[in-house]
């Protein structure tokens, strides 16, 4: 029940480069990972997206310009369209 994502295999030599432009950006999200509104039911978990009021304050907390919040749009919309294929 819920959302099945496979596991990745990874190990401690991994390493992925993030362009410097987009450190605030993965900042974000990375805060943000566990602040998603989520409907239960029948099927089990829907995300409906994220919580805005809550990413508002971490936007807040990590002084993030306002640019970072359509970069972190863009990422939710790709995030629940993976949701969606997994469904």
């Amino acid at each position: 029940m819920g959302l099945h994502i496979a596991e990745i295999q990874s190990t401690p030599n991994d390493a992925y480069e993030i362009w410097p432009e987009n450190w605030a950006s993965l900042r974000a999200w990375l805060s943000s990972e566990t602040q998603w509104r989520v409907l239960t039911g029948s099927r089990g978990l829907d995300y409906l997206g994220l919580d805005y009021t809550a990413v508002d304050v971490v936007m807040r907390r990590l002084k993030l310009e306002d640019d970072v919040f359509a970069d972190l749009q863009e990422m939710e919309r790709a995030a629940l369209a993976t949701f969606a294929e997994s469904r």
